[in-house]
């Protein structure tokens, strides 16, 4: 009997320390707020999802930069003993690894503050990409293009386009699949507000396709998602979930995604098994530490 080929992947992203402070309700401008428990976890919304896709069953690269300092040493030992392949992971002699701040009130909504530090440095040895390519915007976009374009034919990529930034625009012809929040969608759209409903998520979807074959995946939290193609247009449900803290849930529901389409399957059945795992991870505190394992979701 033919053995079915291993699911792969190869991450383009962030590699961050998370420095975690839990607060009764996150600070309006100009106010000061006490903070309760202050916890560090291994973060970065490229190494969330690298451990994401790692523990949703795939083989996966990590491409990324730390700093030659203990957090940077912590987080590819934490990376490794995930199974990820860090040999192209680089360490840069100058700047620090990159820090977020995140600030989780009671209802597990967060704040954060992003010092990305090596994370916007060059990386000169990413050669190996096998697999689903997957990146988000938390690096300069020169990389993810550059990235992207050294795809192998048949190569899904997939373009996680968080957290917005301006001009990423022009990297969405090169993905095949554009993950975004609502929020996200609102700004890449020029739109005065969010979607309200998933029609008008779909409608402003729509706006973003470039090419044929292209789909854009609209992430709406607890009311699921819209994803739209150029003749489609469908809603996958979100399991009921009570969220303590929703840090890296999104990043949790692109490495699943992507685990499970380099595996083989069809695109609605990897997304409903991408919130379902999204669902669990938000009843957990950390970000990548609150990624769940393929056998807790199957």
């Amino acid at each position: 009997m033919t053995q079915t080929p291993r699911a792969t992947v190869t991450v383009l992203g962030s590699i961050n320390m998370d420095v975690v402070l839990r607060v009764s309700g996150l600070p309006h401008a100009g106010e000061t707020v006490t903070a309760g428990d202050v916890a560090a976890h291994g973060g970065g919304k490229g190494a969330n999802q690298a451990i994401a896709a790692a523990r949703a069953g795939a083989i996966v690269t990590m491409i990324g930069r730390v700093g030659d300092d203990a957090d940077g040493r912590f987080l590819l030992s934490h990376l490794q003993s995930n199974g990820i392949d860090c040999a192209q992971v680089e360490v840069d002699p100058v700047l620090p690894t990159g820090t977020a701040y995140v600030a989780v009130d009671d209802d597990g909504e967060n704040q954060i503050i992003v010092a990305p530090g090596a994370n916007i440095a060059a990386i000169d040895r990413a050669t190996i990409h096998q697999g689903v390519l997957l990146a988000q915007l938390e690096l300069p976009l020169q990389l993810v293009s550059e990235f992207f374009a050294k795809r192998s034919e048949p190569s899904l990529t997939i373009l996680n386009a968080a957290p917005f930034k301006e001009g990423a625009g022009l990297v969405f012809a090169a993905a095949d699949l554009v993950v975004i929040n609502e929020i996200e969608l609102a700004g890449y759209c020029n739109a005065a507000r969010p979607s309200q409903c998933p029609n008008e998520s779909a409608d402003l979807a729509k706006s973003l396709l470039m090419r044929q074959q292209q789909r854009i995946l609209v992430t709406r939290g607890k009311r699921g998602s819209v994803t739209v193609g150029e003749n489609e247009s469908f809603i996958t449900e979100a399991p009921l979930a009570t969220a303590i803290d929703s840090t890296g849930a999104g990043d949790c529901f692109c490495g699943f995604l992507a685990a499970q389409l380099s595996a083989g399957q069809e695109l609605r059945a990897a997304i409903s098994i991408a919130h379902r795992a999204a669902a669990v991870a938000v009843g957990r505190p950390g970000a990548s530490s609150s990624m769940p394992l393929i056998s807790e979701i199957l």
